[in-house]
């Protein structure tokens, strides 16, 4: 089939751009880029602060609903007082300490054994420690045990070094003031020596080193 004259001269080429126009173009890509890049980062930094106030109000959530468990078996425990039909608050507070206190002793002794951990008067680099605080608001500390290592409380961390049995401490935990006492100290087992292994090429065999001194005499 024949080609159609003039079909070709009815196409319009698109004028390609310069180095300039393209230079330009990459500036606002570029820009645009960077705009994205501190948008993604903003709602990054939203997104993390939501975390942490979603964890702190489940922290709280676990503290209430552990407290009622304590407070319901306090009160099968405790009982009314006779006469009343009421409750005796302090004697059920009393009781629902107790049971807690029982319940971290065991489960810190059951930590104990599993990892050979020992008792420890002073705290060391590699110490477990278990705390109490006193905060507002009754927002203290029961008890807490944390490798002191791990805490992520620098301030914590550089108070309790080397300190002993008894100590009080006050820091920031949560944004709220706490006075933490050092109740106890667990270390963990010494690691194990390294032991080097001499190479192969050091070594002397022990049938050469016979012959040898069979040689000297």
């Amino acid at each position: 089939m024949k080609e159609i004259r003039g079909m070709k001269r009815g196409v319009k080429l698109e004028a390609q751009p310069n180095n300039s126009q393209r230079i330009r173009e990459l500036d606002v890509e570029l820009k645009n880029l960077q705009m994205a890049g501190r948008i993604s980062q903003m709602m990054v930094q939203q997104l993390m602060t939501n975390l942490q106030n979603a964890t702190k109000d489940l922290g709280k959530a676990y503290g209430i609903i552990n407290e009622l468990q304590y407070k319901i078996l306090a009160m099968q425990k405790a009982g009314v007082v006779q006469g009343t039909g009421a409750f005796d608050m302090t004697a059920l507070n009393a009781v629902a300490e107790e049971l807690r206190l029982k319940d971290f002793i065991e489960a810190s002794d059951r930590e104990d054994v599993e990892g050979n951990f020992t008792v420890g008067d002073k705290v060391q680099e590699d110490s477990t420690v278990i705390l109490t605080s006193s905060a507002p608001n009754d927002a203290g500390l029961f008890r807490s045990r944390i490798k002191l290592a791990e805490c992520s409380v620098p301030v914590l961390i550089q108070s309790l070094q080397g300190q002993s049995l008894g100590t009080k401490v006050k820091c920031m935990l949560n944004d709220v003031e706490h006075e933490i006492e050092l109740l106890g100290v667990r270390n963990p087992p010494p690691s194990a020596p390294v032991v080097e292994e001499v190479p192969a090429a050091e070594q002397i065999p022990v049938e050469t080193a016979a012959t040898s001194e069979d040689t000297a005499h």
